[in-house]
């Protein structure tokens, strides 16, 4: 495939394939369940798989990340509490890595049985947000990131709006006016931000499927990009060298824009994931959530597959994923309606997992990291962003 030339009329088809992550007895149980009763075992065989997941794994391309997925109760867990921590901007934590972290519970807590391994309790450190259109409220919110100053932008989707907070969750301005018109917002899903010059990408519906635009520091409309060519914008990103880096779910392809709009590379990823969810970029490697294949597929810069990092007992559905200053590679995801985190190095070793027993999340959107080891998640329909513990405890 020319890599150098996109036909822009021509519909991309998406593959249907199983899940490359599945191990052969889940794929042949997966088989069995069409042909026989679910109560039937064959020999030695047994479905492994509730009727939900089955369902979701042989259907095609779908929203994925805008519906809600019927998420598999775990049990009831105690709620621990931590060693009390710093208090937010209390210094970074730069020289730290997970790979010497032991993950074990804090004195007089206990470890939390997830059902994939057991994990190290986040408590939350602040919790924001609440359905309804006044200021700091949100109406289904699909997309987040972090700031120049780490402070926390929310696409507000269904209010047509963008609004900054702090890490405190104190609101400090919005921008947007609903409509379809350049200038205007029309259910925004994601958002990233420029830190060279601090302007906001905002990618919304508009008039066509997908639409991107570019607003200053200040929330003021400077330009509108076409992307025609992308059906829905699952993860942004911004590169170190300014450009825009935009996944596309529907047919997972990986797109590079410059600032001012132009189409710089793109390459085709469906050969090795189902459905993007999320990217992370870290130097040349670009870091993508496939959510029904349980995993995260790494591309070079030129889309090169590199390898894959995690598996559907550890990163189920996962739906968010920032690499720390150190190197670590998290991945969220808020099966069982929790919200866990798998920390992997940066070979793809698995370091560590965490979860927070303290709130139930429903379809959790995005993961970032702050530069004190904060976590910061976005719960879509529970219409509030989850501000955690560090994960790089003393």
């Amino acid at each position: 495939m020319n890599k150098n030339k996109l036909n822009l009329n021509k519909k991309k088809k998406t593959k249907k394939t199983m899940p490359m992550c599945l191990p052969t007895h889940y794929t042949t149980s997966y088989i069995i369940y069409h042909v026989v009763s679910f109560s039937v075992v064959v020999g030695i065989i047994q479905v492994d798989f509730h009727t939900d997941m089955n369902q979701l794994l042989s259907s095609g391309a779908s929203p994925g990340i805008d519906c809600i997925l019927p998420d598999f109760c775990l049990p009831a867990a105690t709620s621990p509490s931590l060693s009390t921590l710093g208090p937010l901007g209390a210094g970074p934590v730069d020289e730290m890595s997970i790979t010497n972290f032991h993950a074990g519970a804090a004195p007089g807590t206990t470890n939390i049985v997830t059902g994939r391994n057991k994990a190290t309790p986040m408590q939350i450190r602040c919790k924001f947000g609440s359905l309804g259109t006044s200021k700091g409220q949100f109406n289904s919110p699909h997309g987040f990131c972090l700031g120049v100053d780490e402070e926390i932008i929310v696409a507000d989707t269904n209010n047509h709006r963008i609004e900054v907070f702090d890490k405190t969750g104190t609101l400090k301005f919005q921008f947007g006016v609903p409509g379809k018109e350049e200038g205007q917002l029309w259910y925004p899903r994601k958002v990233a931000v420029m830190h060279t010059n601090g302007k906001f990408v905002v990618c919304d519906r508009g008039n066509e499927r997908s639409r991107m635009q570019i607003f200053s520091k200040c929330g003021h409309f400077m330009r509108k990009i076409a992307i025609r060519y992308i059906d829905i914008v699952a993860g942004l990103a911004v590169t170190s060298k300014g450009h825009i880096v935009a996944v596309d779910s529907v047919s997972p392809t990986v797109f590079v824009i410059s600032e001012d709009g132009e189409l710089v590379r793109w390459f085709d990823c469906s050969d090795y994931m189902r459905e993007p969810s999320d990217i992370a970029i870290r130097d040349n490697d670009f870091y993508v959530c496939d959510f029904k294949g349980h995993c995260v597929a790494v591309f070079q810069e030129d889309g090169t597959f590199q390898y894959r990092i995690g598996n559907e007992k550890v990163t189920c559905f996962p739906n968010g994923i920032d690499i720390s200053n150190a190197g670590d590679i998290l991945i969220g995801d808020s099966h069982g309606n929790r919200f866990h985190v798998a920390c992997y190095s940066r070979d793809g070793i698995l370091q560590s997992e965490f979860e927070c027993p303290h709130v139930k999340v429903s379809r959790c959107c995005g993961l970032k990291i702050t530069s004190e080891g904060y976590v910061v998640t976005l719960a879509k329909n529970n219409h509030h962003v989850l501000v955690l513990n560090t994960l790089y405890v003393h």
